[in-house]
């Protein structure tokens, strides 16, 4: 008998020295992945439920307070390499402050059929701010203007592609970070940087990116920037460049420009 209560006694002492050391290995050990995971905020809206231009705006949220910024990507839905690289940042993604408003594929049904846009007669880079009440493909647009109004985001990215690099046809946009007015200081010192960063990547002088200024009537960059104030850039690459490497100037130019907001550290991501 004594020996038996001898055995509980010791198990009992072992299983309190365990549960103490677990204690103390929790409070002591470094932070991991899963436990920085819990400080980040991941949430979705849907944006036109129920009908045919039905897509999801991904936010992620830090803890600590920080600037809003919006990534839109697949406006244009044959335009791939944003759309994949927006989807790629947002599978390990951790803003150290601030939101992060992501939509990889705006035009959806577009994207799904991997054509410029859909329906076919209309433009939705030609439609903003849209009307959220309206039953065609404004509503689309009105909806994502109403994101960034009720989120009061302070910078919009949009992701393009071009068919030509615009040193060989202006015509066309490709390797360009698009501005909508010259005469915004803010505007041109974030598009100076960007292009500054992203033309280390960039190993043939005639794949450079180059800034420009072309406001177009309808965009969402521009409409953001004239009806609320909130500043953007379009970012374009050229289709005649390979595909994985466009996809990395997308992927960087969202690093980068996340990096300016002070949203993450290069060296972290």
């Amino acid at each position: 008998m004594k020996t038996n209560n001898y055995i509980i006694l010791r198990s009992r002492y072992y299983l309190s020295v365990f549960v103490i050391l677990n204690l103390l290995f929790q409070i002591f050990s470094p932070p991991t992945m899963s436990h920085a995971i819990e400080h980040t905020l991941r949430t979705e809206t849907i944006i036109c439920e129920g009908t045919d231009y039905q897509t999801v705006a991904y936010f992620f949220s830090s803890e600590i307070e920080g600037p809003t910024v919006m990534i839109i990507a697949g406006v244009h839905g044959d335009e791939l390499a944003g759309i994949k690289a927006s989807k790629q940042f947002m599978e390990n993604f951790e803003p150290e402050r601030g939101t992060v408003i992501i939509i990889p594929e705006v035009n959806k049904e577009a994207c799904e059929n991997r054509v410029r846009t859909m329906p076919l007669e209309e433009d939705l880079n030609r439609v903003y701010p849209g009307d959220s009440k309206a039953q065609d493909i404004a509503r689309l647009a009105g909806e994502l203007f109403e994101i960034m109004e009720v989120n009061e985001i302070d910078f919009l990215l949009d992701l393009h592609e071009s068919i030509e690099h615009y040193q060989v046809n202006p015509s066309h946009y490709g390797q360009t970070i698009i501005l909508d007015d010259d005469n915004e200081p803010f505007l041109r010192e974030i598009s100076d940087y960007l292009v500054n960063q992203l033309n280390r990547l960039v190993f043939l002088p005639g794949n450079y990116f180059k800034v420009i200024i072309e406001p177009i009537i309808g965009c969402s960059t521009y409409e953001a920037l004239n009806r609320h104030g909130i500043p953007g850039i379009t970012f374009e690459t050229s289709t005649r460049i390979d595909f994985c490497k466009r996809v990395t100037f997308h992927y960087h130019c969202i690093r980068n420009i996340l990096n300016y907001f002070e949203i993450i550290s290069l060296s972290h991501t």
